[in-house]
Parts: C-alpha cells; structure tokens; sequence
C-alpha cells in the first residue's frame, strides 16, 4: 500500500454557505433514527390511517351521483368531506403517532449527545449554538411533519384532483394556509418541548415519563376537573390551557374557522400558553448547551 491515501485529499463535493452549516447537524441526528426498526413501525401505523383517508376520498369519486336519501346520510358519515375540520381531525389524529415516536426518538436526537460529550465536537468547529439548534429543531419537526403535514397536503392534493377542475384549489386557499399552519404547530411545539426535555434528562425512561406527564397525565388531570361539578356550577374553560392538546386544537379552530363565537375568544390565550411552554424549552436548552465547555 502505499503513501498517497495518507496525504492530503482536496474535497471534491459540493461547497454550501454559512447559511446551510445546520444541515450536516440535521442529517447525522436523523441517521441514527432512520436505522431503527421501531421508526419504521410507527411510520406504517401513520400511514394506515392515511390510506384510508386516501380510500374515502377515492371511494367517493365512485358513488354514483343518485342515491337513496338513507343510504346517502349513512355514506355521509364515512365520507372525507375535504373541509376544514376533516383535515384537522386528521392532523390531530395523527398526532398521537407523533408523541409516541418523539418519545423515543428524544435520546437519540439530543440526549446522547450530552452523554456522550459530543456537544465539544460540534461546538469546537465553525459551528454556533445557533446552528446546533437548528440542525436538531429541523430533524425533529421533519419527523413529526413527516407523519403530519405531508399526509394533510397529500390529501388537499388528491381530494382537489378528483374534482372536475381546479376550482377547488382557487376556492380553498385559505383552507391550504389553515393546513400547513396546523401542520406546522403540532410539528414544531412538541419537537421545541422535546428538545427542551431531552437536553435536561438525557436518558430515556426519565424522558418518556417526563413525555407521557406532560402529554398523559395532564390531560387526564384536565378531563377530571372539567368534568366535576362544583357546587351544581360547570368549571371554568380555562382550566384546559394546561393540556397543550387542547391548546392545539383551540389554536386550530382559530385557523379553521370553526365555531368562532365559542372558540374565538379560547385561541388566543392558548397561543399565549404554547409560545410561553415553547420559550421556556428553549431557554432550558440554550442553558445546557451554553453550560457545556468547548475548547475553540
């Protein structure tokens, strides 16, 4: 064998900017992920109610367009209507998928790295804190945006191919808006709390737990409340701003339109409750990354 592989070897890739330094962050966080079979078995579970979504919507290009009355109401409760609240339900739907995989995804994402001492290693290169986070926000939400908003846009697309124009592309912009706005929350909040959680447990049993009180317990803590009657008097609404899932289903019907005279004055005090959940992560996680010590 000899010298010349020992020597120095010019790189001959593709030269990005500064600007794309979170990318190479982003693809080794997501490498680890993509080997593991567990991942696979959530992305097919996700993809069943997709296809089944996708089977109503093809299903009903298919009815011939004169039915019996009863017939047709009972096909209308199976049908994908394409409206708003069908895409929401979706979304939400799909989102328990989304908590379960970033449960287990968070140790290898983040917390790893803390253990490992990796952090050094990032941070030592032409890298800023900055860079490292985006590189893990962009592979988290990118998961859960997988199993989310790329099966919601799917669905616009197919539902307004099926149609006999266009129009219902033109008609339903603000619907398309609504769709990537919601796909876009359930997306990057809990990928921001995962983030937040992961760099302060580290490991996984505390991290799932941490996860399933956060998205579990609290929830059913809520549900408890709201349905106990004090004093003959129902409890206050406010009480479900501590369930982040109901803050995301308020904030939605906001972008969806639905029943804005009882969920109109709700939206904004759970957006309120969301940004402040989401910069409170943020905060605990520029802590532990600025606590790390990097030799430059």
């Amino acid at each position: 064998m000899g010298i010349e592989p020992l020597g120095y070897r010019a790189y001959g890739g593709p030269v990005r900017g500064p600007v794309f330094r979170f990318w190479p962050i982003c693809r080794v966080a997501l490498a680890p992920i993509f080997r593991r079979k567990v991942f696979w078995i959530f992305l097919v579970i996700s993809l069943l109610s997709f296809m089944l979504y996708s089977a109503m919507i093809y299903l009903q290009t298919q009815l011939p367009p004169e039915l019996p009355k009863e017939m047709a109401d009972m096909v209308k409760q199976f049908l994908f209507t394409g409206k708003g609240r069908a895409y929401q339900y979706f979304i939400s739907q799909q989102g328990t998928v989304v908590m379960l995989m970033l449960a287990l995804a968070g140790r290898f994402l983040v917390g790893d790295d803390f253990r490992s001492r990796a952090i050094p290693f990032y941070l030592s290169k032409p890298i800023t804190k900055l860079d490292y986070f985006l590189g893990k926000l962009i592979a988290t939400a990118g998961l859960a945006a997988l199993i989310t908003l790329a099966p919601a846009l799917v669905l616009f697309l197919e539902y307004g191919a099926f149609t006999e124009s266009f129009s219902y592309y033109w008609e339903n912009l603000r619907l398309l808006g609504a769709i990537g706005a919601y796909g876009a929350l359930v997306s990057l909040v809990p990928a921001t709390l995962l983030l937040g959680l992961a760099s302060l447990l580290k490991r996984t049993i505390p991290l799932i737990i941490a996860w399933g009180g956060l998205f579990l317990f609290l929830p059913a803590v809520v549900e408890a409340i709201r349905s106990a009657d004090v004093g003959g008097k129902s409890v206050a609404w406010s009480w479900g701003l501590l369930d982040l899932w109901s803050d995301l289903r308020w904030v939605s019907n906001g972008l969806f339109g639905v029943k804005e005279e009882v969920y109109g004055e709700r939206w904004p005090y759970a957006a309120a409750v969301l940004a402040g959940s989401c910069g409170l992560a943020l905060v605990t996680f520029w802590r532990r990354v600025s606590a790390v010590e990097v030799v430059k």
